[in-house]
């Protein structure tokens, strides 16, 4: 199947991914509407739980993977690391849920969350071989149906039943079958039969792969805290609130993400010719354009966002409104977090982002163990800034020490 074009690429994989995670935000908004503030707060304790475990079950392998050029391992590989990593995650997730006193309907909620996030980790994988092939369309196609599906199953079934066990099991059902009959089909088209993968060979990926996963987990865990600690000192309706008022800025973020992902490949491609020149001047773009676009989101939340707000969450956000630009500012700040860390990694700056990842774990949880008691809501955005600030500098520092020692033929 021919290649589409780099702009194209970049076009489906940005209408897709803004498309679905805006579905899953308008799920953080009808949760609202739809069962009230306290099982914003459990839906909110269930994205904030998992996230970390997430990532451990997505090992961080998507960039690895679609900057592997040269063909180091086979799909096959990278299909069976992700689901022992899968596998390891939902056991350690659900390990954890038993540590933490919560009452049965938040371990269920929690639970099924993870199986959902789970789902979408097996996805993953199948959109790298999507990628690495050019056809991201097919990603495309492949984040419209689900964020059909589940935003339908989720809120038709929380409608009828009031019961978010039921409708986070829905939404993974759903998720589940698109996985099955359309990303693992269209993926297995473009695996060779005589690719093949060994025990050793897995094992070997996963051994690589395995400070990335720590870092990974580490920069989630970073960002999850302030959240972990609104909650264990002030309850569930507490994060509920702020959740709702939050939950518009993953827009934002994602949509600054989607510029950067399907730019890895010509990236590494960049790296195996050796060329700098042009490595340096997709960063020089992605940085004029992630600039403008900050400036542009920034503007229009603080003209529209406690109109918005309130619209959506109704006259009982409004003294919460105040946290919206804070927050799109730190979300700013988790974009170009997340931007510096695939470059890393291109760059195979492995033991830097230790530094990063243990950097911002340690950061994170003493600034949001003092912040948050203090502060209340304004100590998350406080221990969400001073976490980043830290990572962001580590990050800058490892990618122009590499750059540094890059010599041009």
């Amino acid at each position: 199947m021919e290649k589409k074009s780099t702009l194209a690429n970049i076009f489906y994989n940005s209408f897709g991914m803004i498309f679905y995670y805006g579905c899953q935000w308008l799920t953080t908004l009808l949760v609202v509407r739809l069962s009230g503030y306290s099982d914003s707060g459990v839906y909110g304790l269930a994205m904030t739980f998992t996230a970390a475990f997430a990532i451990l079950a997505l090992f961080n392998t998507r960039q690895y993977q679609v900057s592997d050029v040269a063909g180091e391992y086979s799909d096959r590989t990278y299909i069976r690391s992700r689901l022992v990593a899968i596998g390891i995650a939902f056991f350690i997730c659900a390990a954890g849920v038993c540590v933490n006193r919560y009452t049965p309907y938040q371990w269920g909620v929690i639970l099924l969350y993870m199986l959902y996030k789970c789902e979408e980790a097996w996805i993953d994988v199948y959109h790298g071989i999507d990628q690495k092939n050019g056809r991201m369309d097919y990603i495309c196609y492949s984040y419209l149906a689900r964020g059909v599906l589940m935003l339908g199953s989720f809120c038709s079934v929380l409608y009828l039943t009031k019961n978010l066990v039921y409708a986070v099991f829905s939404m993974m059902i759903t998720t589940f079958l698109v996985a099955v009959f359309f990303d693992r089909r269209i993926a297995e088209k473009f695996i060779s039969e005589d690719s093949t993968s060994g025990k050793e060979a897995v094992k070997k990926l996963m051994f690589a792969m395995l400070p990335l996963a720590i870092v990974a987990m580490t920069n989630n865990l970073s960002i999850s805290f302030p959240k972990y600690f609104l909650q264990m000192y002030f309850g569930d309706e507490a994060l509920g609130y702020y959740s709702s008022v939050a939950t518009p800025s993953m827009i934002v973020q994602v949509g600054a993400n989607t510029i950067f992902v399907p730019l890895i490949t010509p990236l590494a491609d960049c790296l195996q010719e050796n060329d700098k020149k042009g490595f340096k001047q997709i960063l020089k773009r992605v940085a004029v354009v992630f600039v403008l676009l900050s400036i542009l989101a920034i503007l229009v939340s603080a003209w529209l966002g406690e109109w918005f707000l309130v619209l959506a969450f109704k006259e009982e956000i409004r003294p919460y409104v105040y946290l919206f630009i804070p927050i799109i500012i730190s979300t700013l700040m988790i974009s170009i977090n997340a931007c510096l860390f695939p470059v890393c990694t291109v760059l195979r700056e492995i033991k830097g982002q230790l530094f990063v990842g243990i950097g911002g774990v340690i950061s994170s949880f003493l600034a949001s163990m003092i912040c948050v008691k203090k502060y209340y809501m304004n100590g998350v955005v406080i221990a969400l800034l001073i976490t980043l600030a830290v990572q962001i500098i580590i990050e800058v520092y490892c990618v122009y020490r590499k750059m540094r020692k890059w010599k041009d033929v």
